[in-house]
């Protein structure tokens, strides 16, 4: 099968306007009547940059085409790895080849299990390194939606944050670090944060900072964080998250209860 994006030189997250500026950059390098010599070949090429771009400009036939070339390409690595597990059925790097395929096609359990066995074979998860890049990093997501699925959170957020920090100057990757991002904010307010202590749950959030959300998360977070210095008694530093906050979000909801708590204790408040 064709890999359209590779004949617009893209890469498959890109956008309609990235396509498009490739697209004219191509077939002006590419024109027939560059290649006078070879107009053939330069025709055929022209040809096939078109359909290309065709194909990925329109909305709906480059969903299409994404659907059929990711069967396509995971049919290809399913018969790569049977194809090598006949050869070597011991090799590290078929049985590394046959948890992402489990990943991918969904059977988190046997993935996760041998995923282990590995780590507790090798000491470490360096053995992840036989995959290309992509692929590494692509199982190291995976790995992280299966322990997440699987309710481990602490591990999930393991595989969450190195992506995040390996991948944080990938262009071309932005959109599945923002989904990252938001998830491993989701495991720390909605499922960490929410369980523990007041002073845990400040350092959790404080984690969360960093992940640089937007002014409305981080609005939300400055109020959770109000909230954990009120049960703390520290009236105080609760003031100063909540002023935070609102600075950040004026009409953010649920400061109006803190609002009148802190006027119990703060009698002159202003906010």
């Amino acid at each position: 099968m064709v890999n359209y994006y590779d004949i617009l030189e893209v890469h498959h997250e890109v956008s309609k306007e990235e396509i498009r500026r490739s697209f004219r950059a191509l077939i002006r390098k590419y024109h027939p009547d560059i290649y006078s010599q070879n107009r053939p070949w330069a025709e055929s090429k022209t040809k096939i940059i078109i359909q290309a771009y065709k194909t990925l400009s329109n909305t709906t036939t480059r969903e299409q085409y994404d659907r059929l070339y990711k069967h396509h390409f995971q049919s290809k690595k399913t018969q790569k790895v049977k194809k090598e597990e006949t050869t070597t059925t011991n090799n590290t790097r078929v049985r590394v080849r046959t948890i992402l395929t489990d990943l991918l096609d969904g059977r988190i359990h046997n993935a996760v299990k041998n995923y282990e066995h590995l780590l507790k074979e090798n000491g470490n998860a360096n053995f992840l390194l036989n995959l290309n890049h992509r692929d590494y990093t692509d199982c190291k997501i995976l790995l992280g939606e299966a322990y997440e699925k699987l309710g481990k959170y602490e591990l999930s957020l393991e595989f969450y944050e190195f992506i995040l920090e390996k991948e944080k100057s990938s262009a071309y990757r932005q959109h599945f670090l923002t989904e990252i991002k938001e998830r491993t904010r989701n495991i720390y307010c909605r499922k960490l944060a929410k369980r523990a202590s007041p002073e845990k749950a400040l350092q959790i959030y404080r984690r969360v900072l960093e992940l640089e959300l937007c002014k409305s998360q981080n609005a939300f977070i400055y109020k959770k964080m109000a909230e954990c210095y009120m049960k703390l008694h520290d009236y105080e530093k609760a003031l100063q998250h909540l002023t935070l906050a609102l600075s950040l979000k004026p009409n953010l909801q649920g400061t109006n209860k803190l609002k009148m708590q802190l006027k119990q204790y703060i009698p002159n408040l202003t906010i």
